[in-house]
Parts: structure tokens; C-alpha cells; sequence
């Protein structure tokens, strides 16, 4: 089909928009976020059972302090009674005096033995806190970044559907003024994912790349630089390079 010099202008145009606006779909298809928002779901992911697993080892020691909490309030309130009988000393004989005293010892001893190993769950307790906490802090940035990213990608997509549509507007425009068998050729080869038109730099398609026979493309040598033609193979226009 042969066009007018100017007609060719707004080929070469629809062509640079077909382009772009192909890299526009992509790109709003296909955040160049979306990578960095699926490592960071991961991470939630990874996170959510680090901090169940660090709340597990804080229950742990909690309940072991207040087990040795328990135990030693129980010690103590045996020798708090034990004191009291041993300073009443009604009816005791000495044996049971000092009965009174050995158990009171051997309370104060377990006591100290319930302390020690009272101290030693807070410790741990405190250590597990701390791990937990930074387990908790590590979730909430990679939460605050995930929320950030997240409506990065919806204000670009925004942008690029705003694009879109200015882009198919402009096309639109273009399209209006090329022949109406040349538009429908150019949209039939765009539904089936090739780029409507392109513009030949040689022997080959540059749409599917397709090899032009010699002989066809010495005829497309001589014939008017305005002429477009349709590739046998993807069916998309054809446009020598002036």
C-alpha cells in the first residue's frame, strides 16, 4: 500500500508510541518493585515464625521464675511458721528444739538453692526479651517497608495507567489519519502480541524477524520508500527505512 510522505511521518510516530507503550504495559504489569515487595513478604513470613518461636522461649523462663517465685514463697512461709514455733518452744523438748532448727536450715538452704536458680531463669528470661525485641523491631521495619513499597508501586502504576492513556490517545490520533487498511493490519498483528509495524533496516522482519527473500527485497529497493507492505510470516506492516 502506498502512502503519502506524510502519512509515513505518523507511521514512523505510531510505531516509536506502539513501542513505548508496550514498555509502559510491561513495566505496570510488571512493577520493577515487585521483586523487592516478594523478598520482603518472604521475610514477614521468615520473621512471624522467629517471633513465635522467641515468645515460646520468653513463656518458657517466665513460667520457670514464677515456678521458682512459687517455690521459694512456699520455703519461706515453712520457715516463717518453723520460727514461730521455735520461738514459742511450748511443749518442745530439746530434740524438737533442734528439729525445728535443722528444718529451718535445710528450708533456708533450699531457699538459697531456689534463688540461685531464680536468678539464673531471669538472666535467661532477660537474654530471650532482648532476642525477641529485636526479632519484634526487625518485623515492624521490614512491615514500615513493605507498606512503603507497596504504595510505590500503586502511585507508579497510577502514573503509568495515566501514560497508557495518553499514549493510546496519541495513537488514536495518529491512526486517523493512516489509511483504514493499513490501521486494521497494524491492530490485527498488536492482538496477536507483535508490534503492529516496523520499520525494515534489511533483508528481515524486524517485527518477528523473518528473513524478505532476495528477490523480494531487491523489488522493495526500487519501489516508491513510501510503500508499505505486510510480512508473510506475522502479518505486521512493513515499512522500508528511507
Amino acid at each position: 500500500m502506498l502512502i503519502t510522505a506524510e502519512q509515513r511521518t505518523e507511521l514512523e510516530s505510531l510505531i516509536e508510541l506502539a513501542a513505548h507503550g508496550r514498555a509502559l504495559r510491561h513495566e505496570h504489569d510488571n512493577p520493577n518493585q515487585a521483586s523487592a515487595l516478594k523478598d520482603l513478604v518472604s521475610s514477614h513470613k521468615d520473621l512471624e515464625a522467629k517471633k513465635a518461636e522467641a515468645a515460646e522461649v520468653v513463656e518458657k523462663f517466665q513460667t520457670e521464675v514464677a515456678e521458682h517465685a512459687a517455690a521459694i514463697e512456699a520455703q519461706n512461709g515453712q520457715i516463717r511458721k518453723k520460727t514461730v514455733e521455735l520461738n514459742d518452744g511450748t511443749g518442745l523438748t530439746s530434740r524438737d528444739l533442734v528439729n525445728l532448727q535443722n528444718e529451718i536450715s535445710g528450708h533456708e538452704e533450699r531457699v538459697a538453692e531456689l534463688e540461685e536458680a531464680e536468678l539464673s531463669s531471669m538472666e535467661e528470661l532477660e537474654a530471650a526479651e532482648a532476642a525477641l525485641s529485636d526479632v519484634e523491631s526487625s518485623l515492624a521495619e521490614v512491615i514500615a517497608s513493605g507498606r512503603a513499597t507497596q504504595t510505590a508501586i500503586k502511585d507508579r502504576k497510577s502514573e503509568l495507567a495515566a501514560e497508557l492513556e495518553t499514549n493510546s490517545a496519541s495513537a488514536q490520533k495518529l491512526k486517523s489519519d493512516l489509511p483504514d487498511a493499513l490501521v486494521r493490519q497494524f491492530d490485527h498483528n498488536v492482538a496477536q502480541g507483535g508490534p503492529g509495524a516496523a520499520v525494515l533496516n534489511g533483508p528481515n522482519c524486524q517485527a518477528c524477524g523473518q528473513e524478505i527473500s532476495g528477490m523480494a527485497w531487491k523489488e522493495m529497493l526500487l519501489e516508491d520508500p513510501n510503500q508499505t507492505y505486510e510480512c508473510e510470516e506475522c502479518e505486521a506492516v512493513l515499512l522500508r527505512k528511507g
